[in-house]
């Protein structure tokens, strides 16, 4: 007889914990991610990709010194190559279809503040502190914005038609990352949640 006294009390004890639960989970913050495409391209003929030829900018040669980190360029090519792989695309050096490139907005130093060294249409983020630059253009997609216009931390990831040199995908995602500390399950987080977007679905399919 206690037992069915006590099934009201369990009731709406379980009742407060479920709604709590969903509460909180409304709550959340929700995974922010930009990503924006060309609508003449047809994602299916990309079979193969490499990474962008990088170059050293000038005057500001190898600015970043000690501070560039390989590991994180390895960790961040490693994450974004698994998730291509994964959606059919793979790596081929001699005839790429996509041409891969990534960047991280980072702050700008103040002796950068009042100089003219970075020429526009280039972003400052962490391809040009860390001593290399991409060229490509970004007229296929609308509201192209360069690296410096997007908040610190963010990863953004390029890709590239190889004949046209022109970015047929973006995707950015504020992922908080920091250059100097190497999180690899931020970055592979960050990295998976940017993919998710590609290959991207018209609008008119949705």
């Amino acid at each position: 007889m206690v037992f069915y006294k006590q099934l009201p009390f369990i009731r709406v004890k379980a009742t407060v914990i479920l709604l709590l639960i969903l509460f909180c989970t409304s709550c959340s913050p929700a995974v922010s991610v930009q990503s924006a495409y060309d609508p003449s391209i047809n994602f299916s003929t990309y079979q193969t990709f490499a990474w962008h030829p990088a170059e050293v900018p000038a005057p500001k040669q190898g600015t970043g010194g000690a501070l560039y980190s390989t590991l994180l360029d390895q960790r961040v090519k490693e994450a974004i190559a698994s998730e291509l792989v994964k959606n059919g695309i793979k790596p081929s050096i001699d005839n790429p279809g996509l041409l891969v490139a990534y960047d991280i907005a980072v702050e700008t130093p103040q002796e950068l503040n009042n100089t003219n060294i970075l020429q526009p249409g280039f972003g400052y983020g962490y391809s040009y502190w860390y001593g290399y630059r991409y060229r490509y253009s970004g007229t296929g997609l609308q509201n192209f914005r360069s690296i410096a216009d997007y908040k610190i931390g963010t990863l953004v990831i390029d890709l590239i038609d190889r004949n046209t040199n022109n970015v047929v995908w973006r995707g950015a995602f504020d992922a908080e990352i920091d250059p100097v500390i190497i999180d690899e399950d931020k970055i592979n987080r960050a990295v998976a949640n940017l993919m998710s977007q590609f290959p991207p679905v018209p609008r008119t399919s949705r």
